[in-house]
């Protein structure tokens, strides 16, 4: 597929604003977690331990992969895949097949889709990214928006879901047409298609972000928080305004879960426009003791929330509980849940 001079044209506008992105302090430690699920990956599909690859495996496996970060039953999803694949045992042949096989992709990957169900296109070019980002890259609905949103009109006649492998490979020739227009010999002198995948993903939505934050007044405190109770509820949870859970803490938002046997489990949010870090923090690590709290969330722009993480750097007790999330990246979610909850009400599936 020849690229449109007009597409080469806008990765090239966005290729400064993308490396000088990825240099930054969000951007390496995005980057740095990409590479250690890459790592992951390669470890759990070597051929050692392929041959060897349980039930564990496989849940390692989602838990390393972006498509299902957001899933909290993994175990219900790994027994799926087994079983659309009937049995362990061929889920590992098709996965050799795949990985390791002499044939050409287009027929690996056809081959897979047919004889494992319950994987998606997703899925499947997510794990061969991480696998060997130098053959393959990520294809799904993201990608193919940041393709279209960059001037390459034939992405349209592509699917998504319903990919086929010699579709697969004519994406990927275009992926590395992209990887040799952002390399730069100094900054990303040899670019594989992970690195094109954070770029397309920078397309989509960070420099679209940085525009919109230079145009948007800042969000209130008040706004924000209603917005993260929205989200809260949205997704199931008991969202709190306003709770003290210690001496002295009193949290702008909790959400709050009852599992079974298992009792409460809480995520807890402060909001951050302006004022005192210091109060902040100390909010979050007296909140951060209560044994029921699995994570505590700072909630700020994307400036404050770097002077929060430079100020919680030293603060061991908070290092594996503290989670930085941008207002901006909150206001999206609201909007998302807000369209979700709208569609279940036309569809009557919810009263809520």
């Amino acid at each position: 597929m020849a690229l449109p001079q007009d597409f080469m044209k806008n990765v090239l506008r966005y290729k400064m604003g993308y490396l000088d992105f990825r240099g930054g302090v969000e951007g390496s430690r995005f980057e740095g977690e990409r590479r250690e699920h890459e790592a992951e990956i390669k470890r759990i599909l070597s051929r050692e331990n392929l041959e060897k690859l349980d039930e564990g495996g496989l849940i390692a496996l989602a838990n390393n992969l972006y498509a299902f970060m957001w899933w909290a039953k993994k175990e219900y999803l790994v027994d799926y895949w087994i079983r659309g694949a009937g049995g362990l045992d061929k889920l590992r042949h098709h996965l050799k097949e795949l990985l390791y096989s002499d044939r050409n992709l287009a027929e690996r990957f056809d081959e897979f889709r047919k004889n494992v169900r319950g994987i998606g296109v997703a899925m499947i070019t997510e794990m061969l990214t991480y696998f060997n980002p130098r053959e393959y890259g990520i294809w799904n609905r993201r990608v193919k928006e940041a393709l279209l949103k960059l001037g390459l009109t034939q992405a349209a006649r592509l699917g998504v879901s319903r990919l086929t492998g010699k579709e697969y490979s004519s994406i990927i020739d275009i992926l590395k047409e992209v990887a040799n227009l952002i390399r730069d010999p100094k900054r990303l002198p040899d670019p594989d298609l992970l690195d094109v995948h954070y770029f397309l993903y920078y397309v989509l939505t960070i420099a679209e972000e940085e525009s919109e934050t230079a145009a948007k007044e800042s969000l209130e405190h008040e706004d924000i928080v209603n917005m993260l109770l929205s989200i809260g509820r949205g997704l199931g949870f008991d969202a709190l305004r306003e709770v003290s859970l210690a001496a002295g803490a009193r949290v702008d938002v909790v959400w709050l879960a009852k599992i079974g046997n298992l009792g409460e489990l809480r995520y807890v949010f402060e909001v951050h426009v302006k004022g005192s870090i210091d109060s902040l923090l100390l909010n979050l690590m007296k909140a951060s003791q209560d044994p029921t709290v699995q994570k505590v969330i700072a909630v700020a722009d994307k400036e404050e929330l770097e002077k929060i993480r430079r100020e919680s750097s030293a603060l061991k007790m908070l290092s594996d509980k503290l989670v930085y999330w941008d207002v901006m990246e909150v206001e999206r979610v609201n909007e998302l849940i807000e369209e979700l909850m709208d569609k279940m009400r036309k569809l009557g599936l919810t009263k809520l």
